[in-house]
């Protein structure tokens, strides 16, 4: 478990998984990071967890609060130890956005990859429509290093997604 000064990441359990459900099947959520949503029931996304958690390249943790309650997840994929980057995933459920939740979320797990995996830099990519989420991407450090035009397609209209980058301290 690793402790902030308002939430924790921790392990999944099994009453987490109604709310990464929730996550996971609202179709919005999953265009703003660029999936592609589709039903899950609860099997489906305690597969997703299990495979997620258990692969030797990834790290995902439950984004908590002070009481132990689920708020959403964070994770970082594609962990390559020998050029020191990974790939940063993190989703919130809606009752906990724009407070600071998932800032504090990306700093935590910054700092234990940087620890523990000796990375030096994560990535990833946003929908350049996802204004908010780049502004808090930016608040820890992130830069935007690239636009990917016409990159991803929904409803028939083509989204830039912006390719970011944060090199994390220490």
């Amino acid at each position: 478990m690793i402790n902030g000064e308002r939430l924790r990441l921790r392990e999944p359990r099994d009453a987490d998984v109604s709310v990464l459900a929730e996550l996971r099947n609202d179709l919005e959520v999953q265009r703003l990071l660029l999936s592609r949503g589709r039903p899950n029931s609860s099997s489906r996304v305690q597969a997703w967890i299990d495979r997620t958690s258990n692969a030797e390249d990834a790290v995902f943790f439950v984004v908590a609060d002070d009481r132990d309650a689920a708020l959403g997840f964070v994770q970082v994929t594609g962990l390559d130890v020998v050029n020191g980057y990974g790939r940063l995933g993190i989703a919130i459920a809606d009752v906990a956005r724009g407070v600071g939740v998932g800032r504090e979320a990306i700093q935590l797990v910054g700092r234990y990859v940087r620890e523990v995996f000796n990375l030096r830099k994560l990535v990833l990519e946003v929908a350049a429509s996802n204004e908010a989420a780049i502004a808090a991407y930016e608040s820890v450090g992130f830069r935007r290093v690239g636009v990917l035009v016409d990159h991803v397609v929904y409803g028939g209209i083509a989204t830039d997604v912006v390719v970011m980058e944060w090199m994390l301290p220490g």
